[in-house]
């Protein structure tokens, strides 16, 4: 029987490792999801990825080689399954041929994509948008964000810079034209 953070991951079969494994994950969930709706901009769909980064983390839970970099290591797979998911929604676009005006947008959604910020860092690539949305929005501290990415502290950092840099003149037009 392996632990991961004291949880036993090798036996999953049981209920007992079903009900430990839950509690390991439980605090990442809603970190995962503000992840993934900052980076998908649908309730929906950010649901969709955390499960579905969920099951992926149970599955490969035993493959964690150090645990205290399991929040960086569940969160790297929520934004994977980010990557995948808007992938999918641009292949379904290309496919249908309907322009996303079309889709059906809820009043929460609207709200959010009122707010100059968040269209700016909507128009970021989806690695500068991990970079800051995990570092701003999700408070996470530097060397965790280069563990979700992927990458060194430095490249993190240069990467983080590059991207508050592209930020601001989008968000000083519109500031500027209200």
């Amino acid at each position: 029987m392996e632990q991961v953070a004291g949880i036993d991951v090798l036996d999953m079969s049981g209920a007992a490792s079903e009900h430990d494994f839950g509690d390991l994950l439980r605090p990442l969930i809603e970190p995962g999801f503000r992840l993934a709706f900052a980076m998908l901009h649908d309730p929906q769909a950010a649901e969709d990825v955390v499960q579905d980064a969920s099951f992926t983390a149970w599955r490969k839970l035993a493959r964690l080689d150090d645990p205290s970099r399991l929040r960086a290591w569940f969160l790297g797979v929520v934004a994977n399954k980010c990557r995948n998911a808007r992938r999918g929604r641009w292949r379904a676009a290309v496919n249908i041929g309907l322009p996303d005006e079309l889709t059906v947008v809820s009043n929460e959604e609207r709200s959010l994509q009122g707010a100059d910020l968040r269209r700016a860092v909507a128009r970021l690539n989806h690695d500068d948008r991990l970079v800051v949305v995990l570092y701003f929005y999700l408070d996470m501290p530097l060397d965790e964000v280069a563990a979700v990415v992927g990458t060194s502290v430095a490249a993190t950092r240069a990467r983080l810079y590059r991207s508050v840099r592209r930020l601001r003149p989008d968000v000083a037009v519109q500031e500027a034209l209200k």
